[in-house]
């Protein structure tokens, strides 16, 4: 069984090498040269052995000086070539892996750009943002280096042996005594080591979710005296981190302190056995000095071994985790049926059918047997107590969510068959919740589309009367929003994302409560904009204002997940119903602010 498992590890290792390696491909020029570097060094330090063993049996040991010079200058020259192509392969190398890590997160950032926004709904941002920032940084600062020092210690470890074993092979043979419980060690805690990085990785991403949550929600967090509560917690997934962290380093360490022993031993064995060679076979001093040079310098590259498979181990614990990254869906483009249509649609008509929604499969449904329909021009008001289901058809419809039984159709093809693109294009959607990028007030109107100019932004201001306060910023269009709109009123903030709908120029507008934390003065502007701009648009808002319901040609009561009244202002007052109470509630809310 543990067999099996081992294989499996084994595999899903080899997987991710290769995913990893496939970056390698564009920046190959510098990989080779890097490659090509390490026989040169190899055999630099295999000649400077050659020459110390040389100089001491041939020049010292007799008394010779003549052409110790020489052999001196040879020596420092080999020492040279060695410094300068060790720097070399590391350079290259390390470049190639370097702009390997710039493609690899320039590739994994675009994905999650169109990741669809349901992931958002159920993923931390923390989790996430702890996937393209520290566990990149863990590939970028130890994988690329952890696979250079492995090949290379690899190559010279053999050479080295190859060159002792030519000079004595029983000394040789005395030496590879140790390595297979090198060997085992390392195939042990190699197991140990990735299990330990595992779950210090998935830590401190759940630490880094919850810190961006509270940096969030800071202002919240003071203003109701949470903060030792807060700290708490935090504290507590810092703990279970730094648990972890610790785990995964005395692992670390038992590691390299065995093989500094079993160094230490196999030291002890060369010099025992390598001085009863020289008074029984008469070996020279030079070998006994060179094998023990060459032990040093063998077991450096050993030692460096146990270093870079706790490296690695960290690597390919980040890159299984950010693979989970690369493997989630993404938004297609494309139709459920494979079709892209690049042509926007012109909105007729939006029809849902006895529609019914849940989330997962094993959770009740949250729309049951929803049908409306809506024509060009139409204004639809949802109204209803929380989780009633208003923004759920408002997701559905955005194809924020799929999976939904019963049929949706505009202008009478089903949702389901119509390109994203194309419903991005269709529909606005203006949240209560909106988001200012630290950018200029033209950008967070823009968003750098294309196909707005700066005039269609001017005009978009405009008409929602955002232009009253940008044209007194200071800059005006080029005031620079702070981050999420700290230097600006919500109401002036409500009025730039709105600002930022209209300059797309969509056929259908939803209001997702987006005027529900809107002061008076600005709302008055809000519905001054929607009556002049919108009178030949589509209109769906889900509102808490009187107004706003008020002035819909249809109001869809809706309780439990499901149209419990439908028809206009009036007609619903006249009825006495759901409306009739909810209304009187919202105007007692409105007489209290």
């Amino acid at each position: 069984m543990s067999t099996g498992k081992n294989n499996n590890i084994k595999n899903i290792d080899w997987l991710l090498f290769r995913k990893f390696a496939g970056y390698f491909k564009p920046h190959k020029k510098w990989f080779f040269l890097s490659i090509a570097s390490i026989p040169v060094t190899t055999a630099a330090g295999i000649f400077f052995l050659w020459l110390v063993e040389d100089i001491i049996d041939n020049y010292i040991v007799p008394g010779n000086v003549d052409g110790l010079i020489k052999q001196s200058i040879l020596l420092a020259a080999a020492l040279l070539i060695n410094i300068l192509f060790d720097g070399f392969y590391s350079y290259s190398f390390s470049k190639a892996g370097s702009l390997a890590i710039v493609d690899l997160r320039k590739k994994l950032f675009s994905k999650s750009l169109r990741f669809p926004l349901s992931y958002f709904d159920k993923k931390p941002i923390g989790v996430t943002l702890s996937r393209l920032t520290s566990d990149m940084e863990s590939v970028s600062d130890s994988f690329a280096a952890g696979i250079l020092g492995l090949l290379a210690d690899s190559i010279k470890t053999l050479a080295l042996v190859a060159y002792l074993s030519y000079i004595n092979w029983r000394l040789t043979l005395v030496l590879l005594l140790v390595v297979p419980l090198i060997i085992i060690t390392i195939n042990y805690l190699r197991k140990k080591i990735r299990k330990a990085f595992n779950t210090t990785r998935t830590s401190l991403a759940k630490s880094a979710a919850y810190l961006q949550e509270a940096l969030n929600g800071m202002k919240t967090i003071q203003l109701f005296a949470a903060e030792d509560k807060v700290l708490n917690k935090y504290d507590n997934l810092n703990k279970e981190f730094s648990d972890a962290q610790n785990k995964s380093n005395i692992y670390d360490s038992f590691l390299y302190s065995i093989v500094e022993g079993i160094t230490a031993v196999a030291t002890a064995l060369v010099i025992w056995y390598g001085a009863i060679q020289i008074w029984d076979y008469g070996y020279t001093l030079g070998v006994l000095i060179v094998f023990v040079t060459t032990l040093e310098r063998l077991f450096v590259p050993v030692k460096q071994f146990t270093q870079q498979i706790s490296t690695i181990q960290r690597a390919l614990s980040a890159l299984e985790h950010i693979s989970e990254l690369f493997n989630q869906k993404v938004e297609d483009p494309t139709s459920e049926s494979g079709e892209v249509s690049p042509e926007p649609i012109a909105l007729q008509e939006i029809e849902f059918k006895n529609v019914w929604f849940r989330y997962t499969e094993d959770t009740p449904d949250v729309l049951k047997n929803i049908s409306f329909k809506l024509n060009k021009g139409d204004r639809l008001a949802l109204v209803g107590t929380t989780g009633s289901g208003k923004s759920t058809i408002i997701r559905l419809l955005a194809k924020t969510y799929t999976g939904y039984r019963g049929s949706i159709k505009i202008n009478g093809v089903e949702l389901a068959d119509i390109p994203i693109s194309n419903i991005r294009e269709t529909i606005s959607i203006m949240q209560q919740d909106i988001y200012m990028f630290n950018d200029t007030v033209e950008f967070n109107i823009s968003l750098s589309r294309e196909s707005i100019s700066k005039r269609d932004v001017e005009q978009a201001a405009s008409f929602v009367y955002a232009n009253y306060f940008v044209d007194q910023l200071p800059g005006g269009y080029q005031f620079v929003v702070q981050d999420n709109g700290d230097n600006l009123s919500k109401g002036q903030a409500q009025l730039i994302s709105f600002a930022r709908a209209i300059a797309g120029n969509s056929e259908l507008i939803i209001l997702d409560e987006a005027t529900s934390a809107v002061d008076s003065i600005t709302e008055q502007y809000i519905q001054k904009a929607i009556a002049n701009i919108f009178s030949a648009k589509t209109v769906i808002a889900v509102a808490h204002r009187l107004s706003t319901i008020k002035n819909s040609g249809m109001i869809l009561v809706l309780e439990d997940g499901q149209i419990i009244e439908r028809g206009n202002h009036e007609q619903l007052l006249k009825h006495g119903g759901k409306y009739a109470r909810l209304l009187h509630q919202f105007e007692e809310e409105n007489k209290q602010g």
